[in-house]
């Protein structure tokens, strides 16, 4: 689950839903004021617009692993350079605190310089927390699940540069380190097999080449967006397993009519070699098979494919129902054993309108009973 709050965004968005219903009544034009008013406060008028934006994102959760947690998230939007074309560039800190003790903390970046010529993605995670693990395969039972805590390091970073209109080409570096893993003691996990269940340290470098011709990259109308990128973790000081991984983003966007979007995605993650378990392709989160809990099922494996309808109800209000298929294995084949479905509605409210990005309410189903409910920013993808 993951229920985030904005200072700015949240008083709009209640505003917005609170009072929508009445744009079909004769003071629609009021409220369509009243609306553009409150955009005026955050985006600047529009002879005179803001080009940065500083929010400040209080983070509330309830979960039956954590209990209460509280955070904040600051972030800060702004264009570098002087071309209206460059593509916005988000600095940004997320922190949590939870009732149990658990405690983490992600800054990151990810910047385009002048005229997109460069861009940079990095970030740096430090969790002591906790997640339910079910073990390896996609056929691990409910019965299995137990709760674990462990503590994080891990850094990853990318530097692309575009050779060509639209693709980008660049290598990246990742370090993690998991670590003081603990199991209840009545548990067999950690006595098992399972590759790095007891901590591990890697440490990897690799390549990735990205196309990238969307009109937006918060909430694109059209384009489509490819990337393909892989690592190799190599034994070293560093890091003490030796294995390689490829992972394929596609994306396609195709306008419908205004601003009505059908979105398809296809996903892979392929890992081979002594690959540690919170380094397998999971099934499960906010943004790839919606209502899965984040490594329900894991696997060297991982494949989804997604659809998703993006429909303007009312100005910055609109709906989107979306659903797709996925699963893990421990090779290609067995990918197409017991194939995993997920379906879902969730609504949108738009919070920043020269970025156009979106405040989303999501509820996700999957198999049997598996659900999840989720309130962030930005589309899924």
């Amino acid at each position: 689950m993951n229920f985030v709050k904005s200072k700015n965004t949240f008083l709009v968005i209640c505003f917005l839903l609170c009072f929508s219903s009445l744009t079909k009544a004769q003071d629609g034009a009021k409220l369509k004021g009243l609306v553009n008013r409150f955009y005026r406060i955050m985006e600047g008028d529009s002879a005179k617009p803001r080009k940065n934006y500083f929010f400040t994102l209080p983070i509330w959760a309830v979960t039956p692993e954590t209990g209460i947690k509280l955070g904040l998230s600051l972030g800060y939007m702004f264009r570098l350079g002087d071309k209206e074309d460059t593509r916005p560039s988000m600095v940004r800190v997320n922190t949590s605190y939870t009732q149990m003790g658990q405690f983490n903390i992600r800054p990151g970046v990810d910047i385009f310089f002048d005229e997109n010529k460069y861009n940079l993605k990095a970030q740096y995670v430090y969790n002591d927390f906790n997640e339910y693990y079910w073990g390896i395969g996609n056929q691990a039972a409910d019965s299995a699940k137990e709760l674990y805590d462990f503590q994080q390091h891990k850094v990853n970073a990318r530097l692309t540069r575009q050779v060509l209109k639209s693709v980008y080409v660049g290598g990246q570096l990742m370090y993690e380190k998991i670590y003081d893993t603990r199991f209840k003691e009545s548990s067999l996990t950690p006595s098992s097999s399972t590759t790095g269940i007891n901590g591990y340290d890697i440490l990897g470098a690799g390549l990735a080449l990205a196309y990238d011709n969307r009109d937006n990259i918060y909430y694109p109308l059209k384009g489509a967006y490819v990337e393909i990128s892989n690592y190799w973790f190599f034994r070293s000081n560093l890091g003490h397993h030796a294995f390689q991984s490829v992972t394929l983003d596609a994306r396609k966007f195709f306008c419908l009519w205004k601003e009505n979007v059908l979105a398809v995605q296809a996903y892979g993650s392929f890992n081979e070699g002594d690959v540690p378990y919170r380094q397998m392709g999971t099934m499960g989160n906010e943004m790839i098979m919606r209502g899965y809990y984040n490594g329900r099922f894991r696997d060297n494996y991982f494949a989804s494919t997604q659809a998703e309808f993006r429909k303007t109800v009312w100005g910055p209000l609109g709906v989107v129902v979306f659903g797709g298929l996925g699963n893990v294995g421990s090779t290609t084949q067995n990918l197409l054993e017991h194939i995993k479905p997920n379906y879902g509605f969730g609504f949108r409210g738009t919070a920043i309108r020269r970025e156009h990005i979106n405040a989303r309410i999501d509820f996700g189903f999957g198999e049997g009973k598996i659900k999840g409910f989720y309130f962030t920013l930005s589309e899924a993808f």
